[in-house]
């Protein structure tokens, strides 16, 4: 047991440290095993419930009028059932809820949401409504990732290293594209750039990978199209569909947002029967809007040239989608916008070509940069827009016209229409906090145990001559006073010299507080900004006594440090 012990300390100790460690990267492969597990499940329940339901297409051929009409009804109201026995004050959950408890809370997810979205994830796809399942798994990836690091006793800033883990990892098992999804996590999540979180969320992605492919097989998501190298002299009209995307995006993303907006004081209940209804309605009218986003690739290429068609089904889409994301059904955004972009795109392809150019565009080609050019006009980020679609196509030669695609839909988006990307814009109809001070977005990434000072003096209940001799004698310790009250219990202060006393030997007492051994510097900086000295001592799970100190100069050393 003493040697556990020791061990468990000595890997915290390494977890704590805002670098590359050995222990981060296992701890980060084992979470990212952990999550690519838990989306293994997740698919397995879908695909099983679609044959439940009778679904055996895959929405690929129209089920029976009654059951189109059915299916979201009875599935808004499981769903409602379902969020009502998980007594959650509020039901949050997907990308943008993510987002948030990555900056509030280090990526640790209350098991109630976590709950909600896995059910809730299956009933929604299962019934058809149009919502990728992107959205739960990055959801589910999380808090499977930090739910190891939780019991193995992991401190915050590697808890929210492996809560990115998860991510990569969760993704990566979805749609086998690690490289979107690594950068996903960079672009949209993280919304930064480090080494020491890179690398632990880069095999994290090729654990979910190779999971899903040992599972599932190697095949692509979207392999039934095949892209082709895109003539130089065509370059001008992907230049073109860049800019038709952009408005696309816009588009959808303000029809979403306004759902949003109108049914944001409406009851749980009112809202879910809404979505719904509406879902119902236009599954009875046009069956091809019902299934998620995908799904509509294939619709697509059944279709290629039927205008009437195509404008139905994006008619279709974009509805179905904005209301079953605006009204709160638990399921992703970017499979919708993948269905959404895949129409316009051949849509335009198919105007275009009517126009009996010398060389025709490329139907599947520009349907994998038309997925690629509203990803990147609606999340904002044009590096995941371009790896998912290089990975989910297979295909190299797809990088020079989806760089011109992504480009212009991106400008457009966000300077033309000073847009902010829709998880953003999520964020803020939900009134959930995501951006922090840079101070403490520098201090989160280094845990105290990494800094705290172990070699310090603590008395208990000490006399001033035994005090002063310790001072004296103590150079550079830290000195820590316990003192126990008449209900037996310990207050900590730190004891100095009063330096404004003169010649005689003063002492300054100053009450400390106590911070958990797996607490990040941020909370450090949260209790002594304000005075600008002082200390915190850190004390260990079970243990009544403090095991390190934390002065304020360290934090401001640390600080110094990262942001130098």
């Amino acid at each position: 047991m003493p040697q556990a012990q020791a061990l468990k300390k000595s890997l915290r100790k390494q977890l704590a440290a805002p670098t590359t460690t050995i222990a981060i990267c296992l701890l980060g492969v084992l979470g990212g095993i952990a999550a690519a597990l838990v989306i293994v499940v997740f698919r397995f329940a879908i695909e099983q419930g679609a044959y439940v339901v009778g679904n055996f297409t895959h929405w690929q051929q129209p089920l029976p009028t009654f059951t189109r009409f059915a299916l979201p009804i009875g599935a808004v109201v499981v769903i409602f059932l379902l969020f009502s026995l998980s007594r959650s004050r509020r039901v949050r959950m997907g990308i943008p809820y993510v987002v948030h408890r990555m900056k509030q809370h280090y990526g640790m997810l209350p098991w109630r949401s976590t709950v909600n979205q896995f059910f809730g994830g299956i009933i929604a796809l299962v019934a058809g409504f149009s919502v990728g399942r992107e959205g739960p798994a990055v959801h589910l990836g999380a808090a499977a990732s930090t739910w190891v690091g939780y019991h193995v006793d992991t401190p915050k800033n590697a808890i929210r290293t492996l809560a990115a883990c998860g991510i990569a990892a969760a993704i990566a098992a979805s749609f086998n594209t690690p490289i979107a999804a690594m950068v996903l996590v960079m672009e949209v999540v993280l919304r930064e750039y480090k080494v020491h979180i890179f690398i632990p969320v880069m095999l994290a992605a090729v654990a979910g990978s190779l999971i899903t492919e040992q599972i599932f097989g190697p095949a692509s998501e979207l392999a039934m199209l095949q892209a082709s190298e895109v003539p130089n002299i065509q370059l001008g009209w992907v230049v073109a569909l860049g800019i038709v995307l952009g408005f696309s995006g816009v588009i959808f993303k303000r029809l979403m947002l306004d759902v949003m907006e109108t049914v944001k004081d409406m009851g749980l209940i009112t809202r879910l029967l809404f979505a719904g209804l509406i879902t119902a309605f236009l599954a009875i009218i046009i069956p091809t809007s019902l299934g998620p986003g995908l799904t509509a690739i294939q619709q697509v290429l059944q279709h290629q040239n039927e205008l009437s068609i195509l404008f139905t089904l994006l008619f279709a889409k974009l509805i179905a989608s904005a209301v079953a994301l605006g009204m709160g059904i638990p399921g992703g955004l970017i499979g919708a916008v993948f269905g959404i972009g895949a129409v316009v795109a051949a849509l335009f392809t198919s105007i275009v070509n009517s126009l009996q150019l010398d060389q025709l565009l490329q139907y599947d080609t520009f349907i994998l940069l038309g997925m690629a050019g509203i990803l990147a006009a609606s999340i904002h980020a044009p590096m995941a827009a371009l790896l998912a679609i290089v990975e989910l196509s297979r295909s190299v030669e797809i990088i020079i016209p989806a760089m011109l695609v992504i480009v212009p839909a991106y400008l457009i988006s966000s300077q033309l229409f000073n847009s902010k990307s829709i998880f953003i814009s999520q964020l803020d109809l939900q009134d959930l906090p995501y951006q922090i001070p840079p101070v403490a977005i520098a201090l989160q990434k280094t845990g105290v145990e990494h800094v705290m000072e172990s070699d310090f003096k603590l008395l208990i209940e000490p006399t001033q001559n035994e005090l002063l001799d310790v001072l004296e004698n103590s150079a550079n310790q830290t000195v820590v006073v316990m003192d126990i009250d008449d209900d037996n219990r310990a207050s900590y202060r730190l004891v100095t010299y009063d330096i404004g006393a003169g010649d005689s030997p003063s002492l300054n007492y100053m009450p400390i507080t106590g911070l958990k051994v797996t607490s990040t510097l941020a909370e450090v900086w949260d209790e002594l900004s304000g005075a600008r000295r002082g200390a915190v001592y850190i004390y260990d799970h079970g243990q009544s006594e403090p095991c390190g100190v934390v002065t304020w100069e360290v934090v401001r050393k640390a600080l110094q440090r990262e942001l130098s």
